[in-house]
This record gives structure tokens, sequence and C-alpha cells, in this order.
């Protein structure tokens, strides 16, 4: 199985803005993966979601996001 790197292109608060930023990136063919930091039950307000794509699909992941502001920080 191939290992690919995974960057960081932003965050989310929520579980909303999580989905609607895995919809927008799988769309387009973009694996995306999450880490959270802070978990939005938790913490409400202080939640912090690590939005992960592969390396070499990062910047059209910032391209598609753009699009979509307020989606991803």
């Amino acid at each position: 199985m191939e290992r690919r790197t995974m960057v960081e292109i932003g965050t989310v608060s929520t579980e909303v803005e999580r989905e609607l930023v895995r919809s927008a990136l799988e769309a387009y063919g973009i694996d995306v993966a999450f880490q959270t930091v802070l978990p939005p039950a938790t913490y409400p307000g202080l939640a912090s979601i690590k939005v992960l794509v592969p390396e070499e699909q990062a910047e059209l992941a910032r391209k598609v996001l753009s699009g979509n502001e307020g989606a991803c920080s």
C-alpha cells in the first residue's frame, strides 16, 4: 500500500463545516482526512478540526475551498 504525505490546508470548528468541506473536496476527487485537536462536542466554540489532504492535491484543494468562503480557515 502506497503511503502518501498528508498536509494541513486549514481548520474547521464544527461537524457541519467538516461535512461541507468533505463534500466539496470529494466532489473534485480529492481525498480528505480530518484530525480532531479539540472535539466539538466537548469544547463547543473552541473546537479545532484539521483538514488534511494528500500533498499532491493540496493546491487544488485550496482552490476548491477558496470558492466556499468560510468553509475552512
